[in-house]
């Protein structure tokens, strides 16, 4: 299925839309397509939350570290904000 082939797509982050997400998108119109785009913003942001969540937890460097915090603090408010409307 689509789950083993992600796994092979080394540019894939968590949260990236799919195609077939991007297809529905697409075909949506007005508050559908309101909707659908905000829940996949969601998803990405989150996708990259937990990217930084992990960069985190390797805690290798302290640039790196200030970076993923700033990235968790910024996505987080967004998400709050999108959440919201």
């Amino acid at each position: 299925g689509p789950r083993e082939q992600a796994g092979h797509d080394h540019h894939s982050m968590p949260g990236m839309a799919s195609e077939a997400q991007l297809e529905q998108l697409r075909n949506a119109k007005g508050k559908a397509f309101d909707a659908l785009f905000l829940k996949l913003m969601i998803t990405h942001h989150e996708g990259a939350v937990t990217m930084a969540a992990e960069v985190l937890s390797e805690g290798n460097n302290v640039l790196v570290e200030e970076m993923a915090n700033d990235v968790i603090a910024q996505q987080s408010a967004e998400i709050g904000r999108m959440r919201s409307l």
